[in-house]
């Protein structure tokens, strides 16, 4: 048989390499851990009396594992996250110490509240447990349908730690900052135990919030081949494209949370109301006060961080992003809202403008914003 022959005969007998399809963003990606949670409880006696118990010589065992749990992924994730917030770096044995007599504090972090509440925490994390794969599937339907497909999605994680209250809810760290191969979703169970009366009644709230960090965990995997998002980095070095950055990122984000909460047909109405108005009006007053290079550097600082950070009708940049991203779907469709993040914040504020140009009772954008510095 000759050359062409052999080959021929070669790649008719082998079967053809498998492509894999690009795919909406599925209920296996994303993956909920536990542990971290349940970890940091079984060191803790199940009493419920919600008092912190007088201190005891412990043992040389359950030092090592207060030690070894300050060790984990997730724990060195969350003292990463608080050294950066709190400008104050916790040891491996300053972390235990944490653990093992709730009743202090060194920065910032106190279990105390968590150890009251440890009781209802175990409640919460078997609910998790016991839903998890309705909770995955329902994540994934609310976030993957705002999202281009793809081939290769890396799983979504979501690691449940207990930390001090007051402190976050749950916020999307990069690889980076979580030391992992990917973005991690840290969820704090001692905050999450305001959120309601039972554990399914929180559990029904978080997963709401869970859907706005899948979202962000979700999207930063895709940015690399994403080109519209390029010029729009998650730092505030250019202010203007910071906040159009966040008006797109958060604003989408808010809109999967807050689209299907309890009373959001009172806040996702036809005519705009005094939260939409306010919004815009105040994204409008910022981005003047950003650009006066006259004015208190510090002060103008402020102003920008608010467009992610406070009270949350505050945020000034994640509100309005998400009004405009209800504006986009209600009156394009969702696909040119799932068009709208895949292009990147330029194509976000564009589309926006185009809703906004054919209605005049909807508030507009800064023009300023959409040059992205």
């Amino acid at each position: 048989m000759c050359a062409l022959g052999a080959a021929l005969f070669l790649s008719a007998a082998l079967p053809a390499a498998r492509v894999a399809q690009a795919r909406p963003l599925a209920a296996s990606d994303i993956v909920f851990d536990t542990r971290p949670a349940s970890d940091m409880l079984a060191t803790w006696p199940k009493v419920g009396t919600g008092t912190i118990e007088a201190p005891r010589r412990l043992s040389a065992s359950e030092r090592r594992a207060a030690v070894k749990l300050s060790q984990t992924p997730a724990y060195r994730a969350l003292r990463a996250f608080i050294a950066a917030e709190n400008r104050c770096r916790l040891t491996d044995e300053e972390f235990a110490r944490i653990v093992t007599h709730p009743d202090s504090t060194l920065c910032g972090l106190s279990l105390q509240p968590a150890y009251a509440d440890r009781d209802s925490i175990r409640a919460l994390v078997a609910e998790i447990q016991s839903r998890g794969d309705s909770l995955a599937i329902r994540i994934a339907a609310e976030v993957g349908r705002y999202l281009p497909s793809a081939a290769d999605w890396s799983p979504v994680r979501f690691w449940f730690v207990v930390s001090s209250r007051w402190s976050f809810d749950a916020l999307t760290l990069s690889a980076e900052q979580a030391g992992a191969d990917g973005p991690i979703v840290l969820i704090n169970l001692t905050e999450v135990i305001g959120y309601g009366a039972s554990s399914r009644e929180r559990l029904d709230t978080l997963a709401h919030v869970m859907a706005h960090e899948a979202f962000h965990s979700a999207l930063r995997q895709r940015e690399p081949v994403l080109e519209g998002w390029a010029k729009y980095p998650l730092n505030a070095r250019y202010p203007m494209g910071y906040i159009a950055r966040i008006m797109a990122d958060e604003g989408v984000a808010h809109w999967i949370d807050w689209q299907a909460r309890p009373g959001a047909d009172s806040i996702f109405t036809a005519r705009p109301g005094a939260k939409e108005t306010r919004a815009f009006d105040t994204l409008a007053k910022a981005c003047d006060r950003i650009r006066n290079r006259d004015g208190d550097p510090v002060g103008r600082m402020e102003v920008l961080q608010g467009a992610s950070n406070g009270p949350l009708w505050s945020k000034y940049g994640s509100i309005s992003g998400m009004f405009a991203a209800y504006r986009i779907e209600s009156r394009l469709g969702l696909d040119s809202l799932r068009a709208a993040v895949t292009g990147g914040p330029s194509e976000f504020l564009q589309m926006y403008g185009r809703v906004a140009a054919a209605d005049t009772l909807l508030k507009g954008v800064p023009a300023v914003l959409s040059g992205g510095r």
